[in-house]
């Protein structure tokens, strides 16, 4: 397939404004975000002819932003991942490093309860489970920062590998719940998430001597 040059530079442009910090652009998809939560709240298909009406763009502007749904989906839970580990860090370091993972834990839980439509409706696509994988790759990001930084990992681990291992894990979780796969509310997953955790990783590595607030996780049903 012959790519023309005129649509090289068109594509250049939107990927840069895709990843652009620049307050309008920046305004622009918080816009967009704020108009996919008032469709959630309010019980409404999100759909992007639903998204643009209600952020009042146009579809070129969601489009210039956004490929698709599953784009915007996939941003929506970078941000929140983005969030979430600022806040594990920060109050990790002023208290108790368990405590703050498993409420860490379950605020991003929280996160796809108060989301589930728009995620439900993009994992259900059969070509956007493959995005299953994107999001790991996003989590993963994250969780390899938070053990190079911090976590007592063991010797004979890969700080990448353990990171790939643990997102893909956690999303395979969150994403079968979501798509009502197993019945459990949103505590129950948030503590299994936290107790399928290694230990190491809420063990600051200069003490191995860490609290740990270990409780039993509620049985979930397949």
């Amino acid at each position: 397939m012959v790519t023309s040059d005129a649509n090289i530079p068109l594509a250049a442009v939107r990927s840069g404004i895709r990843r652009s910090a620049d307050p309008r652009a920046v305004r622009t998809r918080e816009r967009i975000a704020s108009a996919v939560q008032r469709l959630l709240h309010g019980g409404r298909e999100v759909t992007v002819r639903a998204i643009v009406a209600e952020a009042a763009v146009s579809r070129a502007t969601f489009y210039t932003h956004f490929a698709d749904l599953e784009e915007l989906a996939l941003w929506l839970q970078s941000s929140t991942f983005e969030v979430l580990a600022e806040a594990e860090r920060s109050e990790a370091d002023a208290g108790d490093p368990a405590e703050a993972m498993l409420v860490s834990q379950q605020r991003l839980v929280e996160h796809y309860a108060q989301n589930r439509a728009l995620y439900a409706a993009v994992f259900t696509i059969p070509v956007a489970r493959g995005m299953q994988s994107a999001v790991a790759q996003t989590m993963a990001r994250r969780i390899r920062d938070h053990i190079v930084d911090r976590a007592d990992l063991p010797a004979a681990l890969d700080a990448h590998l353990s990171a790939l291992y643990i997102a893909n894990a956690a999303t395979g979780v969150i994403v079968a719940w979501v798509l009502d796969e197993v019945e459990a509310d949103a505590d129950a997953i948030a503590s299994h998430l936290f107790e399928l955790m290694p230990r190491w990783m809420h063990r600051d590595r200069h003490s191995h001597d860490g609290p740990s607030v270990a409780r039993e996780p509620e049985r979930i049903q397949p």
